[in-house]
């Protein structure tokens, strides 16, 4: 999902969520106002230059998987998860799909054994495809807007638009620990059901794949349920609270 001077800041923000970073220091809080306006209408208002905007918007470092989460802004936090979400539905997900659907075996069993198991891998991508979404398109922007009403005290949050606390309480069920158990019966399918080459082969091709992805989305699951909520949703209450004294600002905020 490539960066334009046409894309909108909201939609900046859902790819990389560390540009809050560089449209804050340029505008202070007011980039939270112009969400639905594109870069080049943002830059054209403050008078901005567009091109060195966007320039150093795109090439914004990777933030890495041992950053200390605690002394960081929890948009670098979001910035992760979200890079990690890409990797899930860009290369990672796709690629077990097309190993799977690429399988030459004979129609009978085996060829209907992996046909319905790309049936079920299909559903669980499609189902992990809208939590992403959702958690892109509402939850994340909403912990990042609350967390700047932390750094701009006139900044007032969208209570309007729904809550961060309501919706991890509605979210008990970790739709991650769902997938996971679709993971494992997947993969359980494989080594149970294609014991034979060259079915076997395939198998354990695919497996290894299955359990590197399932590594990478409980580390992910994680780092959402061990530090992102918990501190997305105390920082709510609190703002709500109106007991914000001493919190104003986060170590690493600029």
């Amino acid at each position: 999902m490539s960066i334009t001077l046409s894309s909108t800041l909201r939609r900046i923000l859902r790819t990389r969520p560390m540009a809050i970073a560089v449209l804050e220091r340029e505008s202070g809080c007011k980039c939270w106002d112009h969400m639905d306006e594109s870069l080049a209408g943002f830059c054209n208002e403050f008078d901005l230059n567009a091109d060195s905007l966007l320039n150093r918007t795109t090439h914004l470092p990777r933030v890495e998987a041992d950053t200390d989460w605690a002394a960081k802004p929890l948009y670098y936090l979001v910035d992760h998860l979200t890079q990690n979400h890409a990797d899930f539905r860009e290369r990672e997900m796709p690629a077990i799909a097309e190993m799977l659907e690429a399988a030459r075996l004979p129609a009978y069993p085996d060829g209907y054994v992996v046909k319905l198991l790309v049936q079920e891998f299909q559903h669980f991508r499609g189902e992990f495809l809208k939590h992403m979404d959702e958690e892109e398109t509402f939850l994340f922007p909403k912990i990042m807007r609350n967390e700047a009403c932390y750094r701009y005290r006139e900044l007032g949050p969208e209570v309007y638009k729904g809550s961060v606390n309501l919706y991890l309480k509605l979210e008990i069920h970790k739709p991650e620990v769902e997938f996971k158990h679709m993971i494992t019966s997947i993969r359980e399918k494989l080594r149970n059901q294609l014991p034979h080459r060259p079915a076997a082969e395939l198998a354990e091709k695919a497996r290894a794949a299955l359990e590197s992805f399932e590594k990478r989305l409980l580390a992910h699951a994680d780092l959402e349920t061990d530090v992102l909520f918990p501190r997305a949703g105390r920082l709510e209450q609190e703002r709500y609270e109106g007991s914000a004294t001493g919190l104003s600002r986060f170590p690493g905020d600029q």
